[in-house]
């Protein structure tokens, strides 16, 4: 192992509000770990329920706990507000809500240890539900939870990473103007930047998909309003858009295609045109009906059967097409509303955008 390895301590940076017992729980969980941090630096966003007074209750047990009160402050904030204070070397982050298995932390930093050069650590999460519509909602959005990861183009969840400190300056930090979706672009940046990276498949912490369909559709809206201040997945969102736009001319063929048919060849119905109105009313309807089958429901067909599979529970097929639908739906609602947002406020967005990419 290298010497200088050796003397380089870890920092773990945990951001919360408003979580007291997710925030409970992973502290129980980083005094079990097998590599011990020397550092855990808490900051809370403005809690205004019993989180303070739970993070301070560890401190008997967490003797290098810190605790940073920073009201007002968004994850990637809290995140920077955390790594700057660190005194370690490596910085590892999660979320509060995440049970970090016991040997999360010494996997997350052995490939530092393996070779000195890397930079910056993917660690990996694995789902925890408690219910069929978590299980669901867990394995048709998460990646990694029904098919392995490529290394090469996973970019990390911020409940399971870790980089050194010079790392994250040179970087420019955390996007600190992005609301939401912030691992995302930092991925994308240090990926620009070429850096040393690593993949840590091992290093696993235990995460807890969101309880109801609400829930699920506010966290998409706000992953697709991320994606549309950074234009993040255009591409993928275009295609979406365009599907949907399909599906709406379609459907509004139903209504105008009767008429125009009975008008422009009456000769082919009855006298009164009511005979054209139908078939030509059925027609559109056929063809509305089948962009629908195809675009929303054999699309997610193979995911719904394998997760039925998976929890070997028939229920969750079609409720894996009704958790696919918000999903989209939500996303998609978010991604333009976030584009539109990033057209009109264009230096909160747009150049704070190409300013945090293009600072190295």
């Amino acid at each position: 192992m290298n010497e200088d390895m050796t003397r380089q301590t870890v920092t773990v940076v945990m951001t919360v509000k408003n979580d007291p017992a997710g925030c409970a729980l992973t502290l129980e969980s980083l005094i079990s770990q097998t590599r011990a941090p020397q550092e855990i630096v808490v900051v809370d966003g403005g809690s205004h329920d019993n989180t303070p007074e739970v993070v301070r209750a560890f401190s008997d047990r967490l003797s290098q706990l810190r605790f940073i009160e920073a009201p007002g402050a968004n994850i990637a904030e809290g995140r920077n507000i955390g790594s700057k204070a660190a005194t370690g070397t490596i910085i590892a982050t999660t979320d509060a809500g995440c049970r970090a298995a016991p040997e999360w932390l010494e996997k997350l930093i052995a490939p530092f240890e393996a070779d000195p050069r890397t930079e910056f650590v993917a660690g990996f999460y694995q789902i925890e539900p408690q219910s069929l519509l978590e299980q669901v909602v867990g394995l048709a959005t998460m990646r990694g939870q029904l098919d392995p990861v490529d290394p090469a183009t996973f970019n990390p969840s911020g409940r399971s990473m870790a980089y050194t400190k010079t790392l994250w300056e040179r970087a420019g930090g955390w996007p600190a103007w992005l609301g939401f979706s912030e691992d995302t672009l930092f991925d994308h940046k240090l990926r620009r930047m070429n850096v040393r990276w690593a993949f840590a498949g091992d290093a696993v912490v235990h995460w807890r998909p969101r309880t109801t369909l609400r829930k699920v559709a506010r966290q998409f809206y706000n992953y697709g309003t991320g994606r549309g201040h950074t234009n993040i997945g255009a591409r993928d969102f275009a295609y979406n858009l365009r599907n949907l736009a399909i599906l709406g001319l379609a459907t509004a063929l139903c209504f105008v295609a009767p008429i125009v048919l009975a008008e422009c060849a009456p000769q082919s119905f009855s006298p009164s045109g009511g005979e054209g109105r139908v078939r030509g009313t059925m027609l559109a309807l056929l063809v509305a009906t089948a962009l629908f089958l195809y675009f929303y429901i054999w699309t997610f067909h193979a995911k719904a059967v394998r997760i039925a599979r998976r929890s070997r529970n028939w229920r969750a097929y079609p409720l894996t097409i009704l958790v696919m639908w918000i999903v989209l739906a939500s996303n998609l609602l978010g991604y333009v509303i976030g584009c539109s947002q990033r057209f009109r406020h264009r230096h909160r967005y747009q150049r704070a955008l190409d300013a945090y990419m293009g600072a190295t």
